[in-house]
């Protein structure tokens, strides 16, 4: 599940489509950290000739282009030369400002890239922005309801109550992320990710027992004390002892922590040498805790929430154990030897100067490049149907090899089954280097082992209950 949601990547997932929604204060934050990955990568010559007006995404296809256009009667939100799309954020919300920003900063910078391409199939792209500053998520899918097609490449961190909204009106979505366990089976929607409440990919804890067979026997883990992120991590403890680590210590922090210095010290002296931290948001003030105490794991491994630039700043500030981050997308480190990913840097630079480019943007992407090129399928008869069902049929969908490879796509409420494959991301000072020798790739950089797919039965899933 890209990104850390419940796990809805989801995976954040994901891929687990991202870990919880944090709720603090009388208020939600989503646990997709807004903080910035900053993309260094440049891009390739092939990414600046695919960045001209041809409409083809490497590795995807042409999924722009000019044509007759023309109004489909029943169909709302489209008309002769245009195509109106709900883009779902909370970046109005006063918690957490600008939460999943990049959501809508995508939408807009792809939709001028598609339209200069002649649109789809001659329709130029309608970018509706359905900010629901977290609260109003049902609200703003009313809105939707009433003059857009579909929902593309957007999230909410608080999207239960959109979904019975969603379904009664008609509103097709392929989403970027989804979070509640309602979301995630709901009907009328494809998820890119794959995402699934009854698996999860989590193979970078098999990988790493491999690589420190001794440490993974003295693991550590851990969640913030809100259910639904208790309830996520949860599962990541499953994942992980189903794959040989031995959990000794498990600690359950509240949400707001001032000083990570007792945790420390009590991992400290059960002798952890694995570590899965209970951290879920900012890693600085969880390290130099660490560092103050003289903590020193064999490893720690991180969620791809943590790949942003200011992990790597705090890794040139503070002494970092030798510590990795899971990501399910490749890695923009690398993005000039991947066109796709290289596209994607091109675009925001030309349409979307100034923002930088981190996960959002890449699980926005994802879910953008196979609306569209299912919405082209269709032809000039365009209906949510007719889209959803191509986007269903996809088989080994990776958007053109920047995101982790599933292989067969299926409607959210159809069992579909994530994505195995993972990269391991070494933190260094000011900087995320790819390791080979961790990630243990079995297909180009990912490993996709299907050892990976974590599936929980009964008894699993009453553990996972019982911890929210």
């Amino acid at each position: 599940m890209g990104s850390r949601f419940g796990w809805c990547r989801v995976l954040v997932s994901a891929a687990m489509v991202t870990a919880g929604v944090v709720a603090a204060s009388g208020g939600v934050a989503s646990a997709a950290s807004t903080s910035k990955k900053a993309s260094s990568s440049k891009a390739s010559s092939s990414s600046k000739a695919a960045s001209s007006t041809s409409g083809v995404w490497p590795g995807v296809g042409k999924i722009c282009g000019s044509g007759p256009g023309g109004a489909t009667p029943t169909t709302r939100g489209v008309t002769n030369n245009s195509i109106h799309i709900a883009v779902f954020n909370d970046a109005a919300n006063t918690i957490q400002p600008g939460l999943e920003i990049e959501f809508t900063q995508f939408a807009t910078a792809f939709a001028h890239w598609c339209d200069a391409a002649g649109g789809i199939n001659g329709r130029k792209i309608v970018v509706d922005n359905r900010d629901a500053a977290l609260f109003n998520a049902a609200q703003v899918t009313s809105e939707a309801c009433q003059s857009d097609f579909m929902a593309v490449g957007g999230g909410m961190a608080l999207d239960a109550p959109s979904v019975p909204v969603r379904e009664a009106c008609g509103l097709g979505q392929i989403s970027a992320y989804v979070v509640s366990n309602q979301s995630v089976d709901s009907a009328l929607q494809v998820n890119p990710s794959g995402t699934n409440n009854n698996v999860i990919s989590a193979g970078w804890f098999g990988a790493l027992a491999k690589e420190y067979p001794k440490a993974v026997e003295k693991a550590g883990m851990g969640a913030e004390n809100s259910p639904s992120i208790t309830e996520s991590y949860e599962k990541y403890r499953i994942a992980a002892e189903a794959q040989g680590w031995k959990v000794i210590s498990y600690q359950i922090p509240p949400l707001s922590v001032t000083d990570w210095t007792p945790y420390i010290q009590q991992i400290q002296t059960k002798g952890v040498e694995a570590l899965w931290p209970p951290d879920t948001d900012n890693i600085t003030p969880y390290v130099q805790a660490m560092d103050t105490s003289g903590y020193k794991p064999a490893f720690m491994v991180l969620g791809s929430q943590f790949y942003v630039s200011s992990t790597t700043k705090a890794a040139k500030a503070t002494p970092f154990p030798t510590t990795f981050v899971e990501d399910q997308y490749w890695p923009l480190e690398l993005a000039s030897k991947n066109p796709s990913t290289a596209l994607l840097l091109s675009i925001m630079r030309k349409y979307s100067p100034g923002d930088t480019v981190d996960f959002n943007d890449e699980i926005a992407a994802n879910s953008w490049l196979l609306w569209a090129k299912s919405a082209t399928a269709c032809g000039t008869h365009l209906t949510v149907s007719c889209v959803l069902s191509h986007a269903a049929t996809e088989k080994n969908w990776d958007s053109g090899g920047m995101s982790a490879p599933v292989k067969q796509l299926a409607m959210s409420n159809d069992n579909p089954q994530p994505s195995p494959c993972f990269v391991l991301l070494k933190v260094e000072p000011g900087k995320f280097v790819y390791d080979k020798t961790a990630t243990r790739p079995t297909q180009s950089i990912w490993n996709c082992s299907p050892s990976g797919l974590i599936h929980f039965t009964p008894s699993d899933q009453k553990q996972i209950i019982a911890a929210s």
